[in-house]
């Protein structure tokens, strides 16, 4: 039987037994809907080329997860979704954050820091990053995933691959170290 004629079900089978020509088959079949697909989402053939890729990419990494009683297309497709809201979270993010002069404000109407540093809006960006890289790995990885990426805190924890209370807990007190550490730059700032 010829790859081109297999049905989905079989291509899979023999890549996941390690058949390269076979996961090839699967990426002509479907590349046109899932560039189309990345393309609608972005607007911009670059990306959308980009994302394409790693969509596949990341479909071959998790092959061997792949449950074969599920559409590959939709399987293929909730990747290339997800990568592509992320592609507009960061796009969308870094629109903001070059109209904002503000960060403090910014990190506000995130929902990310509490209400107590709005009090510190004259602060400028130099020393909320100088603040955000003295914190803990730990700590350091929660903000940036929570700001920079703007993923929830459900998906912090799957990336991180830890438990969604220790994201909140970490969140919550990066929250307090950073509040307390612009006060006491504030007040510094005053003597």
């Amino acid at each position: 039987m010829r790859m081109e004629n297999a049905t989905d079900s079989e291509l899979i089978a023999k890549a996941k037994a390690g058949n390269e020509n076979a996961f090839r088959q699967l990426v002509v079949r479907y590349q046109k809907k899932i560039f189309y697909l990345a393309y609608r989402m972005t607007k911009d053939k670059d990306a959308a080329d980009d994302l394409a890729q790693e969509t596949f990419i990341r479909t071959y990494q998790a092959l061997g997860r792949f449950k074969e009683n599920y559409p590959f297309y939709t399987y293929v497709y909730r990747i290339c979704m997800n990568l592509s809201i992320n592609y507009h979270r960061r796009q969308k993010l870094t629109l903001y954050e070059s109209r904002t002069e503000n960060w403090e404000q910014m990190l506000e109407q995130q929902g990310i820091f509490p209400e107590s540093i709005s009090t510190a809006e004259e602060k400028n960006l130099t020393k909320l990053e100088g603040e955000i890289d003295r914190l803990s790995p730990d700590y350091k990885a929660v903000v940036v995933l929570k700001f920079y990426e703007n993923l929830s805190c459900e998906e912090i924890a799957r990336t991180l691959e830890i438990p969604l209370g220790t994201v909140l807990s970490r969140l919550a007190r990066a929250r307090q170290k950073l509040a307390q550490a612009l006060t006491k730059k504030e007040a510094a700032d005053e003597v």
